[in-house]
Order: structure tokens, then C-alpha cells, then sequence
């Protein structure tokens, strides 16, 4: 399935994706409006300038996401941009929406708010796993939504996306650029370990012996690249198990608490709902519509 540009708009917040072959040939300067913007490229790659600043992104490497903010409106020129098919996401936000957000209730508010309330603030990262998930769901959701549900369906995805781009913005580095070559691939070795070991009993030791580094450089080199800690990484990534289980197979609350490795089905609940804002129950309950519509 390919699209060429769907665009769902909901409360301010706008999903565009792009999925098709970039046509070449002059593009015009164009005058763009200020907010928030999140750009995920899956792949390809594009150069523009935005009052005059200069971007270079590139997914060759893997999947990456620009964040801009912008105050006032700005001008917008292309540059250059990769002549195969492009794989790209545009998100927006207007002005106002940033002032909606309790940023002094996070703690990094002052990160987010220096980023946000600055004209031409940018971040640019490389994804990880949980993000390119969304990413690709946005842009072509999975069979079983139905075709009434997929405006719906891509606005919840986009917001998934804008929580992850703000924790993200929130512990980001100084330096707005890649991790060094040598840092980014030990930090891919530790990341490919664990997903390989998910459903076992994990150390730190025993995640360092594996990769060949030390406790304290497994541990430093991986909260820099993703900005949380390997065990936070691990259950994490347990709880989107159990989240895929609720959203795509209407799973019991105690098989996903069990997927996502707690005992206790009470522990699981409280710490889906502080993931993801609602309690397992209820996102069993959202999904069970589209799960008995696909059947």
C-alpha cells in the first residue's frame, strides 16, 4: 500500500504522510507557518534551509526525526533531496499549543520550555525501535482498521510520537547532532542484545560480558544514546509487548501482565497506566471493536 499524502487534522494537530517517488525539479521558496514541527524520515534524504539555516537529513543510516520550533512564520527553500522513493512523516503543531502543555509539572520542564518558546530551536536523532514502530503504523496502519477509524487511528499514532519527540527533547545531549560512529554502534550491540534476550532474566553484568565492555561504559554509553537506562529500556519494551498483545490480539490483563514480566496483574496496571495514560483494562476495551470487526 502506498499513499501519497494523507492528512488528518484534530485539535490543532496535523499527520502528513509522504510514502511516494520524490518528482525532481525546482521547488518554490514558500512561507510556512509558526508551531511545532516533528519531520520522521524512514528513508531517503532531503536538504533545505529555513530562514536561512541550513538542514541535512538523511535516513541512510536508519530512521531519523527532526524537531523544529518556530515562533514566527519563516521562509522555507529546497535544497536538494533523494531522486528513489521518500519515506516521510510531517507533524504539526500550531504556536498555542505549546502553552497547553504542564511543563512545569515534568521534570525537565525548563529543557522543553527553552526548546519550544525559541525560533528555530532544532533536534535531530535517530530513532529508536519503539518510534519507527509508530512511524510505520501511521503511515500505513494495519489491516484490520477499519477505513471510518484510520483518521482516528493516524492522530493517535502522531501523538505517540510528539510524547516520545518530548522526552527526547527533554534529555537531549548539548551537542545537537548523531552519536559518534564507535558510541552508536556499541549503544546498537547492547540495544540488539537485549531485544534478543527480552523474555529472559537480565544483568548488567552479564549484558556487559556480552557486548565486551565494561558495566560503567555499557551503562553511561547507553543512557546517552537513548536517554534512559538499559533496565528502563528493558521494561519498557516489555510493557509495548504487552501493549501489542492488548491492541492486536484482545489478550487477558494477566497474560499481558505476564508478557511484560510482573506477577502481579495491580503492579503491570500501574505501570501501563504511567507508560501510556490509561490502564490496560481500557485499552483492551478500545481495541476489542477493531479486533471483532476484522474477525
Amino acid at each position: 500500500m502506498e499513499l501519497s499524502t494523507a492528512v488528518s487534522e484534530h485539535d490543532g494537530i496535523s499527520l502528513a504522510c509522504r510514502l511516494t517517488p520524490v518528482v525532481a525539479g525546482p521547488r518554490p521558496v514558500r512561507e510556512i507557518q509558526p508551531g511545532f514541527r516533528l519531520f520522521v524520515y524512514l528513508r531517503g534524504w532531503q536538504r533545505f534551509e529555513i530562514d536561512g539555516q541550513r538542514f541535512d537529513v538523511s535516513a541512510e543510516g536508519g530512521p531519523v526525526a527532526l524537531a523544529l520550533s518556530l515562533t514566527r512564520p519563516a521562509q522555507l527553500v529546497q535544497v536538494a533531496w533523494s531522486e528513489d522513493r521518500m519515506g516521510k512523516l510531517t507533524i504539526t503543531a500550531p504556536r498555542d499549543w505549546a502553552s497547553a502543555l504542564d511543563l512545569k509539572g515534568a521534570g525537565h520542564g525548563d529543557a522543553l520550555a527553552t526548546f519550544l518558546t525559541g525560533h528555530g530551536n532544532s533536534h535531530l536523532w535517530r530513532l529508536d525501535d519503539d518510534s519507527i514502530r509508530l512511524a510505520q503504523l501511521a503511515a500505513e496502519p494495519p489491516a484490520w482498521v477499519p477505513r471510518e477509524a484510520l483518521p482516528l487511528y493516524r492522530r493517535a499514532r502522531a501523538f505517540d510520537l510528539i510524547c516520545l519527540t518530548l522526552s527526547t527533547l527533554a534529555l537531549r545531549r548539548d551537542k545537537n547532532t548523531l552519536p559518534r560512529p564507535a558510541q552508536s554502534l556499541l549503544g546498537e550491540r547492547i540495544r540488539i542484545f537485549l531485544l534478543d534476550h527480552l523474555n529472559e532474566p537480565l544483568t548488567i553484568d552479564a549484558v556487559a560480558q556480552a557486548v565486551g565492555a565494561s558495566v560503567s561504559v555499557v551503562q553511561r554509553c547507553f543512557k546517552e544514546l537513548y536517554g534512559m537506562t538499559v533496565f528502563d529500556f528493558v521494561r519498557r519494551r516489555r510493557l509495548d509487548a504487552a501493549r501489542d498483545a492488548l491492541d492486536n490480539r484482545g489478550v487477558s490483563i494477566a497474560c499481558a501482565a505476564f508478557i511484560a514480566g510482573y506477577s502481579a496483574p495491580s503492579s503491570f496496571a500501574t505501570a501501563f497506566k504511567k507508560a501510556y495514560g490509561v490502564p490496560p483494562k481500557l485499552r483492551r476495551r478500545q481495541a476489542m471493536p477493531f479486533l471483532e470487526a476484522a474477525e
